[in-house]
């Protein structure tokens, strides 16, 4: 769906001719192409190193094209395996934060990881651009706003953690998503955001394959037929702290949850501390005054 949706997304790009987008870590700063799929082409900045796509699909096309109910239904297939995923999750948090309160989850999808936080004595809602998954959760009995983060005016200082669990990779700009991020942030607290690590040990490998022409289908690994901003370690610190944030953790573990077993915990060890894992895990709060 994503590949046949992405052909379309870039025929009709080509035909309105949107504007490109920059970096909005370095507004002014060159970019040069990456490559191009059917997709359309990735960027790369030519100060902060952040790479991106050159144009960022209409929020109606993407509502319906991309976050339309048949892509959560993957989710709600693995809801049972999933609920012990988010429990980690939440736990995860209520350790680094030191308590219990308000959470805000930003593109909740079916909203499981609200009712996780729920049922763990947090107060939880979620917030979602998907018209079909907003539906689903107010089915369940779940607060869920409609519409992008920045657009929906929630109290400032209202929510003790924000997470935002492989979402800024989808947003419109993240710099904007996190500055708003940091305004619900109470003044202790903090946000977790967790998106694919482009510096990883395995996109390094596809990377160069991709480059050599030993993939079927290359460039396949940066799924830009979903995903418009591809984030390193270096890349994701700095787009934080142009939003405001101050890092308080930055991690890559080699898997996407908690390490199952002896092997997968020396993996995560040794991933983290080379941040060659396939996800980054950032811890933040808010900076400045």
């Amino acid at each position: 769906m994503f590949r046949a949706f992405a052909r379309n997304r870039m025929s009709a790009t080509r035909a309105s001719a949107p504007p490109a987008q920059r970096c909005p870590n370095c507004p002014g700063a060159p970019a040069r192409p990456v490559f191009e799929d059917a997709g359309g082409r990735v960027l790369r900045c030519g100060s902060c190193g952040l790479e991106f796509a050159e144009r960022y699909p209409d929020l109606e096309h993407e509502e319906s094209g991309i976050y339309s109910a048949e892509y959560f239904a993957r989710a709600l297939a693995e809801e049972p395996r999933r609920e012990a995923i988010y429990a980690q999750l939440v736990a995860g948090i209520e350790t680094r934060l030191g308590r219990k309160g308000r959470l805000l989850d930003v593109g909740a999808g079916e909203g499981q990881l609200v009712r996780v936080a729920i049922s763990r004595g947090w107060q939880a809602e979620g917030t979602e651009i998907s018209s079909a998954a907003v539906r689903f959760m107010r089915e369940r009995g779940l607060t869920a706003h409609a519409g992008e983060l920045e657009g929906l005016a929630l109290p400032a200082a209202s929510f003790d953690t924000v997470v935002l669990n492989h979402v800024l990779e989808h947003v419109r700009n993240p710099v904007a998503t996190l500055a708003e991020v940091r305004r619900l942030l109470v003044p202790a607290g903090l946000a977790r955001i967790e998106v694919p690590n482009l510096a990883s040990l395995s996109s390094r490998a596809k990377n160069l394959q991709s480059r050599l022409g030993l993939k079927r289908d290359p460039w396949k690994h940066y799924s830009t037929g979903h995903h418009f901003w591809f984030f390193t370690p270096g890349t994701l610190a700095r787009t934080l702290r142009t939003a405001g944030l101050e890092v308080v953790a930055l991690d890559a573990p080699a898997r996407q949850w908690n390490a199952r077993g002896a092997g997968d915990a020396m993996a995560n060890v040794l991933y983290g501390a080379t941040r060659w894992g396939g996800h980054l895990v950032a811890w933040a709060r808010r900076g400045g005054s």
